[in-house]
């Protein structure tokens, strides 16, 4: 039997749409940048704010660049933006205004790690070049801000204000705030991650569901009122006015909220709905979903490929194809409206409610698995119930929200009790997410489809969705590709022992494999940075699989090696944690052993006994005994050299002359070196490269450090000794593969080095080393 009726001509025309909006997003992401600055650094900058965002004494700046320059010319002609933060939280700037600051400008660069978010494409897409760094005295108003944005900031300025003197918690005023003026970056990250695993984060933007609540409420508001004023009258017919009146109150709760790509698409479809009521015609979902599609591509171009823009119309796709068959899919009898019983006639429709609910949360999750699972490599599946609990809740918070925000517009004391009740709804919504956020199995981790598999889910799932007979059997293959993705990994053959080198900045993180045993050494730190175990460490240890850790190593007490191990091993217990003997008193090693909970902690020096991580031995060469004689942490640094067959590597800490002096008596020739203090002229003295003579060198440096590392001739120093060089900078993530009797190195990044190895590899790969 063939496929029944097919919507084709709507999913061709979004298609068409799809691939028109990222065409012309190269057009919108055109950037003109003057050269002298192509490399970022030192720059004067002067452009149109449209940004500006507030959190934790911090502020972070969108600005559309129209002249820039280095500090050393005047600014010339460009066309850019750049996204720049500060500590700066009395600076009184406001979208529209015109600009002129200095900053330190560095490129966008491409995700270095396994497992790392990519934001750079997101922001290539928008023309955003630069992100960087800015003084607030170096900030320069040159015009004011529009009058009407003026007001805008200072209506949400004073919902905040209120909003927080009548809310129970901090929390349930920043998630109230994030529905009423899109004030999302006020909530705290731990309350993305619970909505993430309760199945609610599209709770969190201003998205299809808010809007639609919001448009069924004024809808009906508006009918009721127009009802009383004229009667019974058959002359008035209340639905046909009210619709078209209720447009204006979505549009401006949109714009009120910052015009969110999702929530703009809902708006159009809300408006192409509320329309077709008032000239009596029933609205097609798919399309109001394609004429969304055409308003969006339009306006921005580059949204057509944002996460959450297509997780949002895979959400309504979900709805308005999937839903209906999966209902029809359930052993349950749709209530019978002539049912003569009141309470038998409402409990059934009580029952059907739920099934719809649960047919629609199940569409929506099956539609967007394949991106959900790329983009966060887990899927939710206390959403499928949670829908059905919080959505009444959802729908009267988005009502008090865009109502509260309205009536404090016109009357603030008319709206201190809608302001009241908004925040204790969101209270009792923060309550439910934490507990289903906490539900075993609330989330189970699933790794990316990829092309193959993903094309195969999507045949499946519309083959069943919206065929007959005997070609619903490809459904099989919706479960089928899942399946693969999980057994993939598993499959693929394991080497003996893999460390690599994460991408972490100017910082260590070392992470090492064996059979199933998992070490991780360092994990990079910025002070008033990004967390470098957030951003890069867990994200790498969630994609590889890793739970739980044998071992932890701080090599010694400095933010770029400590920081990161903070987040770190809050999230991932370890068994075993080692610090530097006589360092675990000091401020950064006490947060690292609070943090690893349960993990037995030793102080460990040169000769304590050898840990056996899986087929590999990891050995303690330093710190020395007689460490007292060494005046810098640096010197005291843990020192680890891994034995793995003939293969051995050194993990060298951040020790310098005299701690490599100390070293001398136990070191032999080595397979790869993990260069000592980032290739600073202080370590990699002539005496430890003769005695380790390593065939690979890994320099863990940061992108234009401001320290210079590595320096020149230290890495010239190795060079000299055939030593091929990598660098985290420039390589990414290097990842060492060996078993036993080989070694091979891998780049994350395609390699780009001045002096190339001896034999070059495709795709950043190095040969087999014997």
């Amino acid at each position: 039997m063939a496929l029944g009726p097919l919507p084709g001509a709507h999913l061709a025309v979004l298609g068409a749409l799809a691939l028109m909006g990222a065409g012309l997003s190269s057009l919108e992401a055109r950037v003109d940048i003057p050269p002298s600055l192509k490399e970022g650094g030192s720059a004067v900058l002067e452009g149109e704010l449209e940004r500006v965002e507030r959190f934790d004494g911090a502020v972070r700046l969108r600005l559309a660049v129209a002249r820039a320059g280095s500090r050393q010319e005047p600014p010339t002609a460009a066309r850019f933006h750049v996204s720049l933060s500060g500590r700066g939280e009395r600076l009184d700037l406001h979208p529209g205004q015109r600009l002129r600051v200095e900053a330190r400008l560095v490129p966008d660069a491409p995700p270095s790690n396994p497992g790392e978010r990519d934001f750079s494409s997101a922001r290539r897409r928008q023309g955003v070049a630069f992100t960087g760094g800015f003084a607030p005295g170096r900030v320069l108003a040159l015009s004011p801000a529009p009058s009407w944005r003026l007001a805008l900031e200072d209506v949400r300025g004073r919902l905040t204000t209120a909003v927080h003197g009548v809310a129970p918690s901090a929390d349930a005023a920043a998630l109230f705030l994030t529905l009423a003026a899109g004030q999302r970056a006020d909530l705290d990250d731990s309350w993305e991650d619970a909505f993430s695993r309760a199945g609610l984060a599209h709770v969190l933007s201003v998205s299809g569901l808010h809007v639609a609540a919001l448009a069924l409420m004024t809808l009906a508001l508006l009918r009721r009122g127009l009802v009383r004023l004229g009667g019974r009258s058959r002359t008035l017919e209340a639905r046909r006015w009210a619709a078209p009146a209720a447009v204006p109150f979505v549009w401006a709760y949109v714009v009120f909220t910052g015009n969110q790509a999702p929530a703009v698409r809902s708006a159009v479809m809300a408006s192409a709905v509320l329309l077709g009521l008032s000239l009596w015609r029933r609205a097609d979902g798919l399309n109001g979903l394609s004429l969304a599609a055409l308003v969006l591509v339009v306006w921005t171009p580059s949204s057509v490929v944002d996460l959450s823009l297509r997780l949002s119309f895979l959400a309504v796709l979900g709805l308005v194809l999937l839903s209906p068959a999966l209902r029809e899919a359930l052993p349950l009898d749709r209530p019978a409206p002539s049912e003569p019983r009141v309470l038998k006639r409402w409990a059934a429709q009580a029952r059907e409610t739920v099934a719809q609910t649960l047919c629609a949360s199940g569409a929506a999750t099956l539609v967007g698995l394949p991106v959900v699972a790329a983009a966060f490599g887990r899927v939710s599946l206390a959403g499928l119930v949670s829908n059905i609990v919080a959505l009444p809740l959802c729908g009267l918070l988005t009502g008090l929200a865009a109502g509260g925000a309205a009536l404090f517009v016109v009357a603030p004391v008319v709206a201190t009790p809608v302001l009241w009740a908004g925040a204790w709804a969101s209270e009792l919504l923060l309550v439910l997410t934490r507990g289903f956020a906490a539900v075993p199995f609330a989330a189970v981790e699933v790794p990316g489809l990829g092309p193959w598999l993903g094309g195969a889910y999507a045949v499946g799932l519309g083959a069943w969705a919206l065929g007959s007979g005997r070609w619903r059997w490809l459904g099989m293959l919706v479960p089928g590709a899942v399946l693969g993705a999980l057994l993939l990994p598993v499959l693929a053959p394991e080497p003996a022992l893999r460390i690599t080198f994460l991408s972490v900045g100017q910082g260590d993180a070392v992470v090492l494999r064996s059979q199933g045993h998992h070490a991780l050494v360092d994990a990079g730190g910025v002070p008033e940075g990004a967390d470098t175990g957030e951003r890069f460490v867990l994200p790498f240890l969630k994609a590889e699989g890793v739970s739980r850790l044998d071992l932890a190593v701080l090599s010694h007490p400095h933010p770029d090696h400590a920081l990161g191990l903070v987040s770190t091993l809050a999230q991932v217990p370890t068994e075993r944690l080692w610090l530097s003997a006589g360092s675990a008193d000091g401020p950064l090693s006490r947060k690292i052993i609070s943090a690893a909970k349960g993990a037995t902690v030793e102080e460990v020096e040169v000769g304590h006994p050898a840990f056996v991580l899986g087929e590999a031995t990891l050995e303690v060469l330093g710190p020395p005994v007689d460490r007292e004689l060494l005046e810098g942490a640096n010197d005291r640094s843990v020192v680890l050299r891994v034995r793995h067959g003939d293969v051995t590597v050194l993990l060298a800490g951040d020790v310098e002359a005299d701690g490599e002096a100390a070293l001398e008596e136990s070191l032999g020739p080595v397979t790869v070196l993990k260069v000592p203090h980032h290739g600073s002229r202080t370590s990699s003295t002539a005496p430890l490269l003769e005695r380790t003579r390593p065939r690979h060198a890994v320099f863990c440096v940061g992108r234009r450090n401001r320290y210079g590392f590595p320096h020149p001739e230290v890495e010239a120093r190795y060079r000299a000794l055939g030593t091929e060089c990598w660098r985290t900078d420039r390589d990414g993530a290097i990842t060492l593969e060996s078993d036993g009797e080989d070694v091979r190195l891998v780049s994350f990044l395609p390699r780009v080095d001045s002096a190339p190895p001896p034999v070059a590899g495709s795709g950043g790969q190095a040969q087999l080393e014997r």
